[in-house]
């Protein structure tokens, strides 16, 4: 199964309409060859969050960037988290114990 290697986008929000408005706002992109893999980590076995909800994590990261015309961003990563990462599949050489 392939790795989610998706990504992030977010810009300053340029006109705040209210308070309640966001500060930045932006898109997340996931490859269509990606898409098995974020499926497969969507059905794993959830846990709780801090409310005590079930959830099902996903890691972000995120640096600092300027655009072609020179604004300023955040461009990031969306990952599985490592723990769980899908195991690699033994090759034809080695010997499976059961």
């Amino acid at each position: 199964m392939p790795e989610l290697n998706a990504s992030f986008s977010l810009f300053p929000t340029q006109e705040k309409r209210s308070e309640r408005s966001p500060d930045y706002s932006g898109s997340i992109e996931i490859p269509v060859a990606d898409i098995d893999a974020l499926m497969a980590h969507l059905g794993t076995q959830p846990e709780n969050n801090w409310r005590d909800e079930p959830v099902v994590k996903l890691c972000i990261a995120g640096w600092k960037a300027t655009s072609k015309g020179g604004k300023t961003y955040l461009n990031g990563k969306i990952s599985i988290p490592q723990d769980q990462q899908p195991a690699a599949a033994p090759s034809g050489d080695e010997e499976v114990p059961f």
